[in-house]
């Protein structure tokens, strides 16, 4: 298996958008960590925009969507910040 690297993760959050601002959150500044462990498994950290941020699940699931979608990954946990 492929282990994801963190250059891909990062292209792969760069197609998720803020819904509100309708920026990528690479851009935002709003992805703050990015872990992969050795079994591929990736960690995603992510600061919101404001406190208890109502679009929170919008976003976690775009994100686990992308990350996803990069070879290697079978398994992305987020936490939104």
């Amino acid at each position: 298996m492929t282990q994801p690297t963190h250059d891909a993760v990062m292209e792969a959050l760069a197609r998720v958008n803020d819904p509100e601002l309708h920026r990528p959150i690479t851009d935002l500044g709003m992805v703050t960590s990015i872990d992969i462990a050795e079994d591929g498994v990736v960690r995603v950290e992510v600061l919101l925009t404001v406190a208890g941020c109502p679009l929170t699940d919008t976003i976690t699931a775009a994100t686990r969507r992308e990350v996803r979608a990069v070879a290697g990954a079978p398994e992305v946990q987020g936490r939104p910040g």
